[in-house]
């Protein structure tokens, strides 16, 4: 069996025993797998979560990049250039 097939069955084995989505991911993280065969069983695994779920954590996801946003504009508004 490929290894994106074994990692295949075991992120929906994982998911449909109901294990957090986080470790699931960290799963396929750990692996040696290319980026887009990543993509692809995070998507995966992604469609296990309730509707809900999934809109809670894209919601959860867009703040931080925000707040990480105004961080970085703060941190640059107090930047000193020396010429």
């Amino acid at each position: 069996m490929a290894p994106i097939d074994a990692m295949q069955v075991e992120v929906e084995r994982r998911m449909r025993r109901g294990e957090r989505f986080s470790d699931v991911e960290d799963l396929i993280n750990a692996s040696e797998l290319s980026a887009d065969e990543k993509s692809a069983l995070w998507l995966l695994g992604w469609t296990y979560l309730d509707r809900r779920a999934q809109r809670r954590e894209a919601r959860a996801h867009l703040r931080e990049l925000r707040h990480r946003g105004q961080r970085i504009a703060v941190k640059r508004r107090w930047r000193l250039n020396a010429v």
